[in-house]
């Protein structure tokens, strides 16, 4: 139990959320670390519907190793296909705030139709964390960060 790995299970609306009403949905793992900066974990996944595609902003590396968030696409919640071989957001550079991680990411749009991607960031390799935001921008080929923060396309 050294890899870890997502999964997906669903249950009724209408549910108490208890064991017996889950069930798995697949027999694998739906996204499994693949390139080097995932390391030995994918986790902390957050989805959001744009259209007919589902985006998953998920953390690839164990905390601090650096995590970085990486984005994949589905269109059905089960088959997911990575928009990069790179992070989408990487952890900063030696110094900055976010140096030992950029990870534990939630996307979530707000009441004005503004997407926000939230994010745990530390330099110190998890002694204290900080939590920040980014406005994500979208484009033919998905969600974008201002050009000034990282280009991972």
């Amino acid at each position: 139990m050294q890899i870890q790995m997502l999964g997906v299970a669903a249950t009724p609306l209408k549910t108490s959320f208890n064991r017996e009403e889950w069930k798995q949905l697949t027999s694998y793992p739906i996204l499994k670390p693949q390139y080097p900066w995932e390391g030995r974990c994918v986790e902390g996944a957050s989805v959001i519907r744009r259209g007919n595609d589902l985006y998953m902003f998920y953390a690839g590396a164990y905390n601090n190793e650096p995590q970085q968030i990486g984005v994949a696409r589905s269109t059905d919640g089960i088959h997911w296909t990575r928009l990069s071989n790179k992070p989408f957001l990487t952890n900063g550079d030696p110094g900055e705030w976010n140096y030992s991680e950029s990870g534990h990411p939630h996307i979530f749009q707000d009441a004005n139709g503004k997407i926000w991607l939230f994010y745990q960031g530390n330099n110190d390799n998890g002694k204290t964390w900080l939590i920040s935001r980014m406005e994500v921008k979208w484009d033919k080929k998905g969600p974008t960060l201002p050009s000034f923060f990282n280009s991972w396309k």
